[in-house]
């Protein structure tokens, strides 16, 4: 959970978003849903979407509404004794209790609503609720963490971002990163170890894993846009289709062309955080596929090498320190 974000200096921020290569040829991003769903009626059953906890549903539905209600969402929390514990249990950590100006006996959802916000509750009910996907799974276990982690990195990244345009907030990239790779929970949880390599390879060869996973399974980027529909984002509210249409795009060979801005730094951020995921936590191999998904990212954000090495910095720091 993103607890304690740094934000970006503001002399190491970007001061504009890059605009599109000028050798570009324009991309238009369209979201094409029953196409995706055509191909899993082709597939015929092989292949089964995740489902999260009604719960987790039934809030993100609540937190997508125009004016949310802060009780309704307290609600539906406190009815799930597994999600309410976890939440209770985060916020209660040194972690979390060490940003405060004193400690503080945390005992009720509520009480965690008016410390974090509902947005940032949010971010940690979904968290919490991917790990009940895992059950005893070890390879969906091993999904959750890398979800959790490209999601923090993901706002870690998302703090360096021009404070005057800021397409993308911090809550919004970290959401996004816990939603990019949903496509494989699918194809984990339906072909099992015949997977299991597949998603080992994508950690250094990113591309390479994903033309095979594409000719061998279901391509999983077009999957994600399903299961994050499955998992309450729906694509008639504009945020949820940014969401879905940089979730369908980004392996895109040329995403640095899409004409939404919004949808473009997404994908930069989402495929920068998965290097760095794979760089200082998995400590995979540096494939030249891996360094310039890297380097391409970077560039899009328009980040400096100085800002990369702070946001590199800040997330070896906070992964190398024991949270309890």
């Amino acid at each position: 959970m993103a607890l304690n974000l740094h934000s970006g200096h503001l002399h190491l921020a970007a001061r504009h978003l890059p605009k599109p290569p000028s050798d570009c040829t324009s991309l238009e991003a369209v979201l094409t849903i029953p196409t995706y769903e055509a191909q899993l009626v082709r597939l015929g059953g092989k292949l089964t979407i995740p489902a999260l906890p009604e719960s987790l549903t039934l809030l993100t539905k609540s937190v997508r509404q125009a004016n949310p209600n802060l009780q309704q969402i307290v609600h539906i929390i406190q009815q799930d004794p597994l999600l309410s514990g976890d939440i209770l249990h985060t916020l209660r950590q040194p972690a979390f209790q060490s940003q405060l100006k004193r400690p503080i006996d945390i005992v009720s959802i509520h009480q965690c609503v008016n410390l974090i916000g509902f947005e940032r509750l949010y971010q940690l009910a979904l968290a919490n609720g991917m790990k009940q996907l895992a059950g005893a799974d070890q390879l969906i276990k091993h999904l959750v963490g890398y979800a959790a982690q490209t999601a923090y990195a993901c706002a870690e990244i998302a703090g360096y971002l021009p404070p005057q345009e800021h397409p993308l907030t911090q809550e919004k990239a970290y959401l996004f990163g816990l939603y990019l790779h949903g496509g494989m929970f699918a194809l984990a949880g339906s072909f099992g170890d015949a997977y299991a390599s597949t998603l080992k390879q994508s950690l250094s060869l990113p591309q390479t894993a994903y033309h095979y996973e594409s000719q061998h399974f279901v391509a999983h980027d077009q999957l994600g846009v399903l299961v994050a529909r499955q998992w309450g984002l729906n694509e008639r509210y504009v945020a949820d289709r940014l969401f879905l249409t940089a979730i369908a795009y980004h392996h895109h060979v040329h995403y640095e062309c899409i004409q939404s801005s919004e949808v473009r730094l997404m994908i930069a951020t989402g495929l920068l955080a998965q290097s760095m995921v794979s760089e200082l936590v998995y400590q995979a191999y540096q494939s030249q596929e891996l360094l310039d998904q890297a380097k391409k990212a970077s560039l899009v954000i328009g980040l400096s090498d100085e800002a990369l090495s702070n946001i590199r910095k800040n997330l070896s720091s906070y992964w190398l320190t024991p949270t309890a």
